[in-house]
């Protein structure tokens, strides 16, 4: 196999992998709290082909050696952690949190909150209530508090969250009484989070196990300098930050790319019919 057919056989294969995700924003331009995924590419090797001294002529105003490429790969696919539009539900278990790097914190029903490789973050704020009066994701996992516990609301309350994550009951008497807060945990660099799924992230093992910081364990969202930037916001829903129009655009161009190198392909593989045809 040549070396064009190569090249146009893995940049198509990272192509395809490209097209797959943008296919998957579009997918999910309406699932609560969806961060979009943008791929980064990186050149797989190159060489520089000698060429000999009778090459060089005084016509020539190139330098000798000649530059080749073996095509491109997916160096890495990350998510835009952007702040996505406010959607009104009026509903009290829905919140949306404005700031682009705090998330809910959650542990699935038989994690454990003092295990690193347990907890998930979210951005999606569209909670529940089970029969016990848990608060839930949509996914039936765990919301948790800044104490690392499971919020319960009593049976036959009223409750509300104010913008700091502050949870209040009022009783059918008209008592109330503070749960304590809701667990926000800020990323330093939400990038480096990983999906595991249900449009939550965890932190990679790898950087556990190096002892990478990953979490500002100084972040209190009560603190007033961050008053202006994080809040929660009860009754709405940060909706999908994928940009269709954006989508679109990259999807044409993509697939134009796609369609060069299949060309490409073809052409290279009709020469090679000739040059065995010449042979015979």
């Amino acid at each position: 196999m040549n070396n064009s057919m190569i090249s146009s056989l893995v940049s198509m294969q990272t192509l395809q992998k490209k097209i797959d995700t943008i296919a998957n924003n579009i997918a999910n331009i309406n699932t609560v709290g969806y961060k979009g995924k943008e791929v980064f590419f990186s050149e797989i090797m190159s060489q520089k082909l000698n060429q000999p001294k009778e090459f060089s002529s005084s016509g020539r105003k190139t330098n000798l050696g000649l530059e080749q490429g073996f095509g491109a790969k997916i160096n890495l696919t990350l998510a835009n952690f952007t702040q996505g539009t406010q959607l009104d539900t009026g509903l009290a278990t829905d919140f949306m949190l404005r700031g682009e790097d705090i998330f809910f914190t959650v542990i699935p029903a038989d994690g454990d909150p003092i295990e690193s490789n347990d907890v998930r973050y979210t951005r999606d704020g569209h909670f529940q209530l089970d029969a016990y009066g848990y608060l839930l994701t949509s996914t039936g996992d765990y919301v948790l508090n800044t104490d690392d516990e499971k919020i319960q609301i009593p049976e036959n309350t009223t409750f509300n969250v104010d913008k700091q994550g502050r949870i209040t009951i009022q009783y059918p008497d008209g008592e109330i009484e503070e749960l304590g807060y809701l667990k926000i945990t800020r990323m330093i660099n939400p990038k480096v989070l990983e999906t595991v799924g249900n449009n939550q992230y965890q932190i990679p093992k790898e950087l556990i196990e190096r002892d990478v910081i990953v979490v500002d364990e100084e972040f209190d969202i009560l603190e007033e300098n961050y008053a202006n930037k994080y809040s929660i916001v009860q009754g709405s829903l940060e909706g999908s930050n994928v940009d269709l129009v954006k989508e679109m655009t990259q999807l044409t161009d993509t697939q134009r790319a796609y369609q060069f190198l299949s060309r490409g392909l073809s052409i290279s593989d009709q020469m090679m019919g000739i040059a065995n045809n010449l042979k015979g």
